[in-house]
């Protein structure tokens, strides 16, 4: 066990410092003390135990102050918010996400795939949802955490795959001794989005272990779009129009496309000039009235954690965590599939062929109930062979299950077509609720993600020294295996659903891996780390072949406050499941006819077209390099303040993409085998543009990273102020091969500036927190790039895109030493997100990666200690 004096200033220095601890030093301390040995502990981006918390890597945390001054209810709720979120990111709010309710994270401008997350070490699984590597973060109750660590070096020589990004650490409390349990409730300044949660943690501890459990329960009601500003309807605050073409009674369309008519009845404020066809005019569709800004969310989650000491030599642990996530997502009403009515028909006013296009608005909204659930388990001990030498085994599996079911809405294309032709169902006019319930599918949705990880590694000191100090090491196997299954029922597989797309996918894939870590100081002031690892995949259909990564960083202390360091490595990040194996299937994208647009001004409107992409068993890794310089420092003349800086810059190749439907037509004589246009029309019920995946491209980006904390006392109490900030430099991406690296800084959802600034103040009984949000301002530009070249294909379309700035007010008071009251404002101010055009593809006009739309909210919280 670690000498409490130690233990004691590690828990300060977890607690206060947030980012860094550059001068803390366990084994100064103990000399200082007079302690004759000092144990090693882990820290995240190492497998060698160490007596310093701060090493080569650079590693930020999220202390359980921090945390807890948020009022946030999630640990994905969290991390969105804080500096280190990039675009990319799925929330549980996403109104388009098809993986409802679940949530991941995303930095340095790449998705949330080139991230990690450990819960005490040890991988989450990805999610059944499309194969997707990157994991549901909200696994872990909020309760349970003790602090998060973030591992901003690309680590993939350490943690293997997928590690580009980084690594998030959750660290769980161990020795939690009691019981603690809260309940908060809050609801929006609207009223609305009322949201309860309740958390529980308690465990026991003694010098022959400990064991914790933890649950916590959270619901929130669901909002409307329509309450909500900026998603309330598909026409921008600009005037651009994202409405839908498909309205209601519906549009009368030439069987040669040539021009289309609205149906009598349509209201006056949906009839807009066309964008399906020629010419003409078109019934339009406000899409946006029916679905939510939040929908119903309900989760439960478990975590327990236990270790036992069997003796002096041999320690086990094992933990386990269960969840369950409910959410009820509601969308847009169907649209019913182009109809060809006969000219005897007598609803065609035209005496003539012509086809129709109608939104079924009589079957009420698009309704899906989503579950989704994951459990896992760990499992592994260590035995001390030397006072030096030590032997560790793992084993861990986990599953994410994933059930969706559609209960209201879901239109069945073959029997609304019988129904038209046998006269039970009406054109032109409103059929009744009933007519439309007996052509509905109760559509379903499965999926399952299963992975198993063993690892067996020995660890400690080399029997000999470089400078004054042993070398440190760390060797290892590793085997990791995967499969998953994401399945769809018949009416969907066969495209029968109108207005809705899905497709099935299979595989599995296997990962062996050996790893050598050392550490080594040959001088007193240097510390040196180097890390080697291979990888081997293979896959249900194929052998990816080996990746060797390695890494170098090394640490200079020039005097016992400051720490320079320095660090380079390569990476790669494997195909997921779902990139290899998912099937192909059709979608719904906005874009721009540039063909068109060029024989025709008229024809320049942003139109709906079918996109068809799916998975690529053929594709390679993708590989990457990183390398990253900068300092931490407890500044010497002012007590109480630190500060950290630090420089990264990665570079990934052959990375992994689709071409985006807007460049392949703008760039359509390069892919004409990828525009299947029907009559020479793109906007038409068969064409399509195909968009599958490939090793297609190249990105680059490069930031610094900024905290500085300062701890001072005053008469009414301790004082935390600081300000965590990232800023970007560079993010450069190639989005196919014909096309240059093009500087994305600046533009849509990739500010130069993210930044959190916070305060408390602390005494015996109370406390109140003040942090700040800031993302700066971007620019947009809607129609992309033009062919070869980083020019945008529309640059009359440049929208300035505002910056954010939320404020949040939180505090506490004990009422007695046991019972805690606290209460909070979220966004004080009530900010809206930014308005933006082209993020998340036009509407809902903001990006949801980054921002929510709740406004201000209010919150109280209960919290008794035993």
């Amino acid at each position: 066990m670690i000498n409490n004096k130690i233990s004691k200033a590690v828990r300060l220095a977890i607690a206060f410092g947030a980012a860094s601890t550059a001068a803390f030093s366990a084994s100064s301390i103990a000399a200082e003390e007079g302690v004759e040995k000092v144990e090693r502990i882990q820290v995240t981006g190492s497998r060698i135990k160490r007596v310093d918390m701060e090493g080569p890597s650079p590693v930020q945390v999220f202390n359980k102050l921090t945390i807890e001054a948020s009022g946030t209810e999630t640990i994905a709720d969290f991390l969105i918010k804080s500096n280190i979120a990039g675009p990319g990111i799925d929330t549980a709010d996403d109104t388009l996400a098809q993986g409802g309710g679940e949530a991941s994270f995303a930095t340095k401008g790449l998705g949330a795939a080139y991230t990690i997350f450990l819960v005490n070490g040890n991988r989450l699984p990805g999610t059944p949802t499309g194969g997707s590597a990157s994991p549901d973060i909200n696994q872990i109750p909020i309760a349970a955490v003790e602090r998060i660590e973030y591992l901003s070096d690309g680590a993939s020589a350490i943690y293997g795959a997928d590690a580009v990004a980084g690594v998030i650490n959750i660290i769980t409390k161990k020795d939690f001794e009691g019981l603690n349990v809260s309940a908060q409730y809050g609801q929006s300044a609207e009223g609305d989005a009322g949201t309860t949660s309740l958390q529980m943690v308690t465990g026991i501890s003694s010098d022959r272990g400990n064991v914790m459990f933890s649950a916590d329960f959270y619901k929130r009601e669901s909002v409307k779009a329509t309450d909500r500003p900026l998603i309330g309807s598909a026409i921008a605050p600009n005037g651009t129009d994202s409405r839908s073409p498909t309205g209601f009674p519906g549009t009368w369309i030439e069987k040669d496309f040539s021009e289309s008519f609205p149906v009598a009845g349509c209201p006056e404020g949906n009839i807009r000039p066309t964008t399906i066809v020629d010419s003409g005019t078109e019934c339009s569709y406000d899409f946006a009235a029916l679905y939510q800004a939040f929908p119903y969310i309900e989760k439960f989650n478990i975590f327990t954690r236990g270790e036992y000491n069997v003796s002096d030599d041999l320690s086990v642990w094992a933990e386990g965590r269960t969840s369950r996530t409910q959410t009820e997502v509601r969308n847009g009403a169907a649209p019913a599939p182009f109809t060809l009515v006969g000219a005897d028909n007598e609803e065609n006013p035209y005496g003539r062929d012509m086809y129709i296009i109608r939104r079924t608005v009589e079957a009420g909204p698009r309704a899906r109930d989503q579950v989704n659930s994951t459990t896992g388990f760990a499992t592994g001990l260590e035995y001390s062979l030397t006072d030096d030498i030590y032997v560790d085994a793992k084993y861990q599996k986990s599953w994410a299950r994933q059930s969706s079911v559609g209960v209201g809405g879901q239109i069945s294309k073959k029997a609304l077509t019988a129904a038209i032709a046998a006269g039970d169902i009406k054109l032109t006019s409103a059929n009744s609720f009933e007519d439309f319930e007996a052509i509905s599918v109760a559509t379903h949705r499965q999926g399952e993600f299963e992975e198993q990880i063993m690892n067996l590694g020995i660890s400690g000191t080399l029997p000999f020294e470089l400078g004054d100090e042993a070398v440190g090491f760390a060797l290892g196997a590793e085997v990791r295996e995967e499969q998953y299954f994401d399945v769809t029922d018949i009416a969907q597989q066969s495209q029968d659903i109108a207005g809705g797309a899905a497709s099935n996918g299979r595989g599995s894939k296997d990962t062996d891996s050996f790893y050598l870590e050392l550490n080594a100081r040959p001088i007193e002031m240097v510390e040196i780390s180097a890390a080697v690892r291979s990888d081997s995949i293979k896959t249900t259909l194929s052998d990816l072949g080996s990746e060797t990564t390695y890494k170098l960083a090394i640490a200079v202390r020039p005097t016992d406050t400051l720490l320079i360091r320095t660090s380079y490595g390569t990476g790669f990040k494997a195909p997921t499941l779902g990139n290899l194996y998912l099937d192909e299937s059709f979608g719904v994208v906005k874009a721009i006819d540039t063909k068109a647009c060029a024989a025709d001004a008229g024809q320049c409107s942003t139109r709906e077209i079918r996109s068809l992409s799916g998975g690529n068993p053929d594709l390679k890794p993708e590989t990457s390099k990183s390398y990253g310089l900068g300092f931490a420092w407890d500044v010497d003349f002012v007590e109480g303040l630190s500060v950290t800086a630090d420089y990264w810059n990665f570079e990934v190749s052959d990375k992994i993409g689709s071409l985006g439907v807007q460049e392949i037509l703008n760039n359509e004589s390069d892919y004409p085998e990828l525009v299947n246009r029907i009559g020479g029309r793109i906007a038409h019920p068969d064409a399509f543009v195909k968009s599958n995946l490939q090793n297609l491209a190249e990105q680059s980006g490069s930031g610094i990273d900024y905290n500085v904390n300062y701890t001072f006392d005053t008469s009414l109490g301790t004082v935390i102020a600081g300000v965590r900030a990232s800023q970007l430099l560079s993010s450069e991406e190639q989005t196919s091969a014909i096309q240059p690296l093009c500087e994305e800084k600046g533009t849509t959802s990739e500010a130069e500036w993210s930044s959190s600034f916070y305060t408390s103040i602390t005494s015996d009984n109370w406390g109140a927190n003040v942090n700040v949000r800031y993302v700066g301002e971007t620019v947009d530009h809607e129609g992309g790039l033009t062919s070869g070249t980083c020019d945008f294909a529309k640059p009359e379309t440049r929208l300035a895109v505002d910056s954010y700035t939320q404020v949040d007010l939180s505090g506490h008071y004990y009422i007695t030493e046991s019972v805690k009251f606290s209460a909070g404002v979220r966004n004080l101010f009530d900010e809206e997100p930014p308005f933006s055009t082209v993020a998340g593809g036009g509407w809902p006009w903001y990006d949801q990666s980054l921002y929510d739309n709740m406004g201000r909210f209010y919150y109280t919280k209960i919290e008794l200690s035993f």
